[in-house]
């Protein structure tokens, strides 16, 4: 995509249809973490600056939004990102859970994927958490990522922020406001506060927290990774110049068809201007930086599983298909015996560990349903 399409990129296009390429580990090392646990505030909050920002590489999927299974077997806990993200039914996780949830209610089958809230073994255990990139911009507890891009995982608070700017609805009388925009986007002061302390509970504080954001008034611009500002003066003077002429539609309610003819009067104007013209070299000069320093957020989309994990996952799928949990079951135990029983028995599917998830893959940066 050409900074042409960029710079006049339509912000309410990310909230339309969206979906996700390929796929890899979670545990890449360009992932921002916002934890209340690594706080340096008295109270305990994590507090930031940031730009949530356009995928350089393709604006149109700046939200990969990524499914996976965590699964456990005797060996340990381990992820795997699901084709469900790119909307392929052929996981043959998924195919396991379906031959399992539409299974004859009394059946072992059936139990193996009912969820534990209601009597079952709850052994597929799906997540879903949608990605962005962004650039840190201000960090006391983490000043040394200050200016670096990484990829964060989205809350669903801060993801219906942008959603109010970029796609409000019509009769808000408001226009998208291109909020990921690399020079005149915004900045997001993000607070991450912990949950509540518990004494019975103690896990309570790190997986119950909760995200809150405010963006702000003015456009700002991303910055170089050092720090120092990525325009210089006569470049920021041309941004300035062409802010001052399409903010005005910006800041616009249209209640009628009137003020919208008006608004548009101003958007159009602000295209062919000379400052819009001038604009463009500078543009192109940031988007080609941006996609040098930016991680690829393609990188935790889907992609095919290597053999080692094929393998883990055929096992765990045929341990489950018996009736065994994996936690607790090896294949060996259970090869030559690996017909489904009719009915539940009390020891046919040992319930999993209330405690495995969170001891062995915490994840307290998200307020995500999982």
């Amino acid at each position: 995509m050409t900074e042409n399409e960029v710079l006049g990129f339509n912000p309410e296009d990310l909230f339309s249809g969206n979906s996700s390429e390929n796929a890899s580990s979670q545990s890449n090392s360009f992932i921002y973490k916002t934890r209340p646990q690594d706080s340096v505030s008295e109270d305990g909050h994590y507090r930031a600056k940031i730009k949530i920002i356009y995928n350089p590489e393709n604006p149109k999927k700046s939200f990969l939004e990524q499914q996976s299974y965590g699964l456990q077997d005797k060996d340990g806990f381990f992820t795997v990102v699901s084709s469900l993200t790119n909307d392929d039914k052929n996981c043959p996780i998924f195919n396991s859970w379906k031959r399992c949830h539409y299974a004859d209610p009394n059946s072992v089958l059936y139990h193996q994927a009912l969820g534990t809230d209601k009597g079952g073994a709850g052994l597929f255990d799906k997540r879903f958490a949608r990605y962005v990139i962004v650039q840190i911009l201000k960090d006391k507890n983490q000043p040394d990522l200050v200016g670096s891009f990484k990829i964060w995982k989205l809350p669903t608070s801060i993801y219906n922020l942008l959603q109010q700017k970029m796609m409000p609805s019509k009769e808000s009388g408001k226009m998208p406001i291109p909020v990921m925009d690399y020079l005149f986007g915004r900045a997001i002061n993000i607070d991450v506060a912990p949950g509540p302390d518990d004494k019975s509970n103690p896990l309570r504080k790190t997986r119950e927290i909760s995200y809150s954001g405010e963006l702000s008034d003015d456009p700002v611009s991303c910055i170089n990774p050092d720090g120092s500002p990525l325009l210089n003066d006569h470049e920021q003077d041309v941004l300035d110049s062409y802010i001052s002429i399409i903010s005005k539609a910006w800041k616009m309610t249209c209640e009628d068809e009137d003020d919208i003819a008006r608004r548009n009067e101003i958007i159009q104007r602000a295209k062919n201007s000379e400052e819009y013209k001038e604009l463009l070299p500078i543009y192109a000069r940031v988007l080609g930086q941006i996609k040098e320093w930016a991680p690829k957020l393609e990188s935790l989309g889907y992609h095919e599983w290597s053999d080692q994990v094929k393998a883990r996952v055929d096992r765990w799928i045929r341990i489950v298909e018996s009736g065994n949990n994996p936690a607790t079951t090896t294949l060996e135990e259970v090869t030559g015996n690996t017909e489904v029983a009719d009915k539940p028995t009390a020891t046919a599917t040992p319930k999993p560990q209330s405690t495995v998830e969170v001891e062995s893959n915490p994840d307290p940066t998200s307020d995500l349903p999982f």
